[in-house]
């Protein structure tokens, strides 16, 4: 059950380096979906950002919601929406809540943190790494970050080479477990490497680029991979466990392309408080 709101609720937002401003927000949506699982019950609104600049160079996302509560005493707790919470390049986001008891008729106060993203090169928050194929089998981020790995594998490279000598990709996959391609104690032995290795899937694609990923703070926003046209060459993306993701390409990369690195930095990243009060529900 849907019930539209178009209420205009003011609030300010509070940044870091910045002073603070005031802008408007739009509930525009809110939905309600009730089961039999109580805990799997949630209301949702969907809000309208309008004061501040929302589009591809920046983003948009809810870091946490500290309060929010309904008129029926209780306390609701944020919840995941299906697909994850990822920055949106859209002013529309939602939030997704704990449902209330039937009993509540309106949502009181919400308050909570969004962050706004805007990276660029000379804040950190962009990483551009030319002539990719001379990086095989190399931390991207090494000159920028020392708590986020991201490594290019040359998984077609490694596939040839165990087709045809087995025992010179041993010595490879060796080679790599030596230069620290990999978190130490993941690997202990090269037989449990080379499994790493082989754990990579293109998943019907030969043109996908496979990366080993250590990101615990989850600071990666994106990989774009462009032509030298500057055409985005990405149309899927897929991850495997905590440390392996693989880019689908529309072609084979080419020495002239170019892989766009987004990364949350502190320069790049403001956190503002927000607050919404008096929400009817549906």
């Amino acid at each position: 059950m849907t019930k539209k709101v178009l209420a205009c609720i003011a609030f300010s937002l509070c940044a870091k380096l910045t002073l603070a401003q005031d802008i408007n927000l739009f509930v525009n949506d809110i939905k309600e979906e009730r089961y039999l699982e109580s805990n799997k019950s949630f209301v949702e609104l969907t809000a309208l950002i309008k004061g501040i600049k929302v589009d591809d160079l920046n983003q948009i996302k809810i870091k946490s919601i500290t309060t929010a509560a309904a008129d029926d005493g209780s306390t609701l707790q944020k919840k995941e929406s299906f697909f994850g919470d990822d920055y949106s390049s859209d002013n529309e986001f939602k939030i997704k809540l704990e449902a209330p008891t039937r009993k509540a008729t309106k949502l009181v106060n919400i308050e909570g943190i969004l962050k706004y993203f805007s990276p660029t090169e000379a804040n950190g928050g962009k990483v551009l790494v030319k002539n990719p194929l001379t990086y095989y089998n190399k931390n991207l981020l090494s000159k920028k970050y020392k708590d986020v790995k991201l490594t290019l594998i040359d998984k077609a490279a490694l596939d040839k080479l165990k087709e045809k000598d087995e025992k010179e990709y041993q010595e490879k996959i060796e080679e790599l477990k030596k230069s620290g391609v990999m978190a130490e104690g993941m690997a202990e032995t090269v037989g449990a490497f080379k499994q790493f290795f082989d754990g990579f899937g293109n998943f019907g694609n030969e043109n996908a680029l496979s990366f080993y990923v250590e990101d615990s703070n989850e600071k990666i926003v994106d990989i774009l991979i462009y032509n030298a046209e500057g055409k985005k060459m990405n149309y899927g993306r897929s991850k495997n466990g905590a440390h392996k993701l693989s880019i689908s390409l529309s072609e084979e990369i080419q020495a002239n392309w170019t892989i766009e690195i987004l990364i949350e930095s502190e320069q790049a990243l403001k956190e503002h408080k927000f607050k919404i009060a008096s929400v009817l529900l549906p």
